[in-house]
């Protein structure tokens, strides 16, 4: 049974791209009654440079776009914004190529609506794209994780190699005498081989 609460939309500060305000009107009349706090409203065709700079100067929790189909100068601001600080995005689409959906999706957009945008279903999809970006925030998180894992790991095994070379250790005591010293200097495994690689390099004749 999913026991787990909806993400909460009241006070969410959302900023609105729209592609000429077309229905800037009714979008912003549903994030009042979602109790959603709108921070500002971008006019795409009329300030088709704001975006990148809008989201620095705001920091808005969600961006919600609505445009007819999603412009490449645009998808390459928000990509860039994007990198510097993630957040999540709804991009609503009156039709999109095949190419411009990957595109904006290695832009950062979150969650991708094509047909318009019916109002009634904007908590949802605000609700969708929350979600999303939690679940990518989550896997890029682990990933990172894992990579500096797998990088720890290497460095030991290098050092261990060392150890084993210099002072005629097999394995398992040239491990033994990794965890002694990171014990002893109150560093990690990691810390401890680079330092003995480092010098090993240092010391090696060239």
């Amino acid at each position: 049974m999913n026991t787990s609460q909806p993400l909460s939309l009241p006070g969410l500060r959302v900023l609105l791209a729209d592609a000429g305000q077309r229905r800037s009107p009714v979008i912003r009349l549903e994030l009042i009654r979602l109790r959603c706090q709108l921070v500002d409203v971008i006019d795409l065709v009329a300030q088709p440079d704001a975006l990148g700079p809008a989201l620095d100067r705001l920091a808005p929790e969600l961006l919600l776009i609505d445009c007819d189909q999603p412009a490449p100068g645009m998808l390459a601001q928000l990509g860039e914004a994007l990198e510097r600080q993630p957040r999540p995005v709804l991009l609503v689409a009156e039709q999109m190529a095949p190419q411009q959906m990957r595109a904006a999706l290695q832009s950062g957009v979150s969650t991708l609506q094509l047909a318009g945008l019916p109002p009634q279903r904007l908590g949802a999809l605000l609700q969708l794209a929350l979600a999303r970006f939690e679940h990518d925030q989550t896997l890029q998180r682990e990933l990172r994780q894992a990579q500096t894992q797998l990088a720890e790991r290497k460095l030991v095994e290098r050092a261990r190699g060392i150890l084993m070379r210099e002072q005629g250790l097999d394995e398992e005591a040239a491990f033994q005498r990794l965890r002694q010293l990171a014990m002893d200097g109150g560093q990690t495994l990691a810390a401890v081989a680079a330092r003995l690689i480092d010098a090993d390099q240092l010391l090696r004749p060239r």
